[in-house]
């Protein structure tokens, strides 16, 4: 009786065994899954997003004269709750007025003392010269904002009454915008031309709704499974590599944007800094993780190229 009873109690040790291993498998599938369902195309590793970082050092800010740009100087930031509370805005607005917006751009500006900023403006295609164009509407007035034109002229009258346009300060008037346009283009933009010929140079990078809420959902979903407090996009300059198979990209200026907590900028789920990323002599080369990377880049530049 006692054999009996001791090989029931083996047989349920066997069974529980075998269930908990088929659970976990199952569990470690699911979770495999749903990372990969819930991993944003965009996303990018933590070396991509520090070789990006290091390339605007030496080929943007060494170039004109500005190498000693803090990197406190550096982080432009948006509160989480702010960006969802915009993009909300931009739907509203698109279904209240059948307006097609097609994204959101982050506009290149500096302010009055020269320091870089970022500042978003919902875009609409603009068919005739292909590309992404920002606009905002004012006085009832609809404004587009011309990447192409080198300079923006302010209008005689301009007023804030739309909350269309979001700086990293709040929200401001078409003419603030086209003061910081301006002045990315006089401190940035023609220092560098005058030392590298291209067809064009961004002033801008665009992404879809959907993608900027796809990112917001990811970072909320890794904040949460691992405790790290997200509460902000610090977005970044960056350039890419002077490589020829990059085509349009090649050399040129972009921003990538970064999970951002009350203290520092962090780049994977394990809480690594940007700043202690970038600062290491060889910062994870090999590092092409991005299912556990908080970094997102690869919008789409704008203005276009010139047609020939």
């Amino acid at each position: 009786m006692k054999k009996k009873m001791i090989s029931f109690a083996s047989l349920g040790i066997v069974c529980a065994t075998f269930f908990l291993s088929c659970e976990s498998n199952n569990q470690a599938a699911e979770e495999q899954l749903d990372a990969a369902l819930e991993t944003p195309a965009k996303i990018i590793s933590n070396a991509k997003a520090a070789t990006l970082f290091n390339n605007d050092q030496q080929t943007r800010l060494s170039q004109i004269g500005k190498a000693n740009t803090r990197f406190e100087d550096k982080a432009i930031h948006f509160d989480l709750a702010t960006l969802e509370s915009y993009i909300k805005r931009l739907e509203t607005l698109a279904t209240s007025r059948n307006l097609p917006i097609t994204g959101a751009s982050f506009v290149f500006g500096a302010d009055a003392n020269g320091k870089r900023t970022v500042f978003l403006m919902p875009s609409t295609r603009n068919a005739d010269l292909d590309y992404q164009e920002s606009f905002t509407i004012e006085n009832g007035q609809f404004l587009t904002f011309k990447h192409v034109d080198p300079s923006l002229k302010p209008q005689n009258n301009s007023q804030n009454d739309e909350n269309l346009v979001l700086s990293p300060n709040g929200y401001v008037s078409f003419n603030e915008s086209v003061v910081m346009f301006n002045n990315y283009q006089a401190q940035y933009i023609q220092p560098f031309a005058k030392k590298v010929t291209k067809d064009y140079y961004t002033k801008a990078v665009w992404y879809s709704l959907d993608e900027l809420k796809g990112y917001i959902h990811y970072l909320k979903r890794k904040s949460h499974k691992h405790n790290l407090a997200i509460t902000g996009i610090d977005v970044f300059f960056g350039a890419y590599n002077n490589d020829p198979s990059l085509e349009l990209k090649s050399n040129a200026q972009t921003v990538f944007l970064a999970a951002s907590t009350q203290q520092q900028t962090i780049v994977n789920v394990t809480g690594k800094s940007l700043q202690s990323l970038t600062q290491e002599d060889l910062f994870a080369k090999n590092d092409e993780n991005v299912n556990e990377s908080l970094a997102y880049n690869m919008g789409q530049l704008s203005p276009p190229p010139p047609r020939g």
